[in-house]
Formats: structure tokens, C-alpha cells, sequence
């Protein structure tokens, strides 16, 4: 009988052994592939390497190095994660991006960094800046439109200057997506910067960045009738910055959704904004379907402001402050009045009288456990959908 099962696995088609493999992550397709010859083959099939995620988080990752010379060209979805922290890490990584800069014939389409450490002591973190400028140049010299359509720089604690986007721009005129919403304290990308972006990547159409680098400019660019794309997805946060710059006015953001009618706009409030920005800055023309208020301060005002302006297209709310009856009044309005409503998440204490009126006016937040609402106050950290006892 063990023969004959034996028998059986190894045996398999060669595509179902891919399709099984394409299941299970990198380590598990390594003891697989140790099984037979069969599926040691299966192991190298180009689809297996279309989308892969590097590691640089141990001294024994550099083992990604060989991954990315032998099987560089097949990948097309290329993340790296890894701890900033260690010098060698980093080294990896930069290392990893310039092999892909040095294969002729790589197809990345979309790529994405990712730091989980703690940035070293007065950490810059050029050595990234200069091999992505590389990397985003690299292999276009005859003028060549590249293959990039994702690119998300969220995940990097560092300062990303105008030199980069330029050269990704000018490169990669096919840009579909844009994420440049990253840990850095000061945003250097200004409005004329993504100007010249939006010029070069007409079928830009899904943006995450800080409202710094918005002006009048930039939405009017937007709203343009020769662009390829309209805008579907816009991520906006609101920091300490937004203390000097110009509030955009609400007929801009009005023209912006008459010529993106399917867009769905997040906006985030970290806790460096000031609060009287707050108000000032939300429009009543924008259609915000996801806000953050992680202010840490009352704004039971601003919650009261999104019932009113976002009553048709608010899906989710996260609410990082302090408990109080005014509070509570708010939630509650906000779940009465906000249909769409399908994720609410409350860091601070509520009653158990306001949890159970919310439940009741909002029956799908508890059906689908996509909500946070505390009645008392548990250890950290506190999972969605999971109440006291749990």
C-alpha cells in the first residue's frame, strides 16, 4: 500500500504539482522539492516565480541572493522585507535590487520595500535612495517605456526625495500605482514634483502621499480630460506639516470627483496634526470611504463633521482618543446616519449601553467582527472582532 501511494504522488502531473506548490511559501517548496526529480522540476517552473517576497531578517537570508540571479527574469511581483536595523540587511537587500537592475531581460511590474526594524541612529538611508534611482533607470536607455505599473515605497523609514520620482516617472510611463505615504517626519516631495509625476504617468490612478504635496495644481492635473485613467484610489495623510501649507479649496476636490466619479478617497490624521486642521481640512466634496481621526485628542466635533459630510460613502472609521459622553453621541450618530458603514474601531472605553446600541444600528460590524468597541479596558493589543473573554 505505501508503494502504491508512492507511487501515486510522485506522479502527479507536473501542473498540478505547480499548483500545489504555488500554496505553500519558499522554505515548504524547498523540502518538496527534495522529494523526486519531478518535482524538483516542478520547483524551477518560471510561474512559481512570477511573485516572490525576499527575507532580510537573519544572517542565513543571504541565501535570496542566488534566488534573484537564477530566477530574476521570471519575477514580476518582487516585495523585500527586511530589518534596517542590521547592516547587513540592508547591504542584502540594496544588493538583491541591483541584481534586477543588472538582468537585461526583468519584467518587474511591481515592486515594493518594506522595513519591520528600528532605523539605526541618525539613519538616512541613501544607500536605498541611490539604488532605486538604478534600479528605476536602469535598462531604458533606448528609450523604451519599463515595465512597472506598482510601486510602493511605503514601507521605507527614510527621507525619499524628487530625483527619485523623476526618474521613475520619466522611465516607467505606465504607472498605474503610487505609494509614497511612508514613516519619514518630513515630506520633501512638493506639489510640482508630482506635477511633472502625473505629466509622465497618465494612467496614474491609484495615489497614497501626504497632503503637503497636494495644491490646486495637482487636482486640476487630476481632473484633466487628456489623462488615460481616472482616479479610483486616493490615500491623503495629515500631519504637523499641514500647519503651513494652504487648505485646498472645496470646488477642487467637487471638479476632482466630477471627473472621477468611482473615486474613494482615505484620509488619515496621525497624532502630530493639529487638531484645528482637522475640520478645516475635511471637504464636504471629498468621497471619503475610509478615515482615520488618531489624533489622541477629543473629536467627538470631527466625528459629528464625517456623519454630516460622509453619511453616503463612509465604510470605515478608526477613532484613537480619549472616552466621554460626547463621545458615545457621536458614535452613535455616525452609525445612524452612515448606511455604508462596514468597519468601526474605537480605541478608548465605551459603555455598554453605547456597544450595544452601535451593534443594534449596525448589525453587519458585529456579523462580519470588523469592529473594536471595548466596554472595559483590556491588555494590548486589542484585535478586531474579538470582544471581552474571547
Amino acid at each position: 500500500m505505501t508503494t502504491e501511494v508512492e507511487f501515486q504522488w510522485t506522479n502527479l502531473p507536473d501542473h498540478i504539482i505547480v499548483h500545489i506548490f504555488s500554496y505553500l511559501n519558499f522554505n515548504q517548496r524547498c523540502k518538496c522539492a527534495q522529494v523526486c526529480k519531478t518535482w524538483l522540476t516542478c520547483f524551477n517552473q518560471p510561474l512559481l516565480w512570477k511573485k516572490f517576497t525576499f527575507y532580510f531578517i537573519k544572517s542565513e537570508d543571504k541565501q535570496y541572493l542566488n534566488l534573484a540571479t537564477l530566477h530574476g527574469h521570471h519575477m514580476k511581483h518582487v516585495s523585500i522585507i527586511l530589518d534596517q536595523h542590521e547592516k547587513e540587511n540592508r547591504e542584502k537587500a540594496c544588493e538583491v535590487i541591483n541584481i534586477f537592475s543588472s538582468i537585461e531581460d526583468q519584467k518587474v511590474s511591481s515592486l515594493s520595500l518594506k522595513f519591520v526594524g528600528e532605523n539605526p541612529l541618525f539613519y538616512a538611508g541613501l544607500e536605498f535612495i541611490d539604488t532605486l534611482k538604478i534600479f528605476f533607470a536602469a535598462n531604458h536607455q533606448n528609450g523604451k517605456t519599463g515595465y512597472l505599473t506598482e510601486v510602493d515605497l511605503s514601507g521605507l523609514w527614510i527621507d525619499l526625495n524628487e530625483e527619485v520620482l523623476d526618474i521613475l516617472a520619466t522611465n516607467h510611463k505606465n504607472l498605474q500605482k503610487l505609494n509614497i505615504q511612508n514613516r519619514s517626519l518630513i515630506s520633501k516631495i512638493s506639489p510640482a514634483c508630482l506635477v511633472r509625476v502625473l505629466h509622465q504617468c497618465v494612467q496614474l490612478s491609484e495615489l497614497s502621499l501626504f497632503y503637503v504635496t497636494l495644491s490646486d495644481e495637482v487636482l486640476e492635473t487630476f481632473a484633466e480630460e487628456g489623462r488615460s485613467s481616472p482616479l479610483k484610489y486616493l490615500s491623503i495623510k495629515c500631519r504637523r506639516q499641514e500647519k503651513f501649507v494652504k487648505i485646498l479649496s472645496d470646488n477642487l476636490w467637487k471638479n476632482l470627483h466630477k471627473n472621477s466619479p468611482n473615486l474613494k478617497v482615505t484620509m488619515i490624521f496621525d497624532h502630530n496634526c493639529l487638531l484645528e486642521k482637522v475640520s478645516s481640512i475635511l471637504s464636504p466634496s471629498l468621497p471619503v470611504s475610509e478615515l482615520l481621526l488618531e489624533t489622541f485628542t477629543m473629536l467627538f466635533d470631527e466625528i459629528n463633521l464625517a456623519a454630516s459630510y460622509y453619511r453616503n460613502t463612509l465604510e470605515r472609521l478608526v477613532v484613537q482618543t480619549r472616552p466621554s459622553r460626547e463621545l458615545e453621541e457621536a458614535l452613535i450618530n455616525v452609525t445612524t446616519k452612515c448606511h455604508k458603514l462596514k468597519s468601526l474601531i474605537v480605541y478608548c472605553v465605551l459603555s455598554e449601553e453605547t456597544v450595544d446600541k452601535i451593534h443594534a444600528l449596525c448589525p453587519r460590524l458585529k456579523e462580519e467582527r470588523n469592529y473594536i468597541l471595548k466596554t472595559v479596558m483590556d491588555p494590548e493589543p486589542w484585535i478586531v472582532g474579538v470582544e471581552e473573554g474571547d
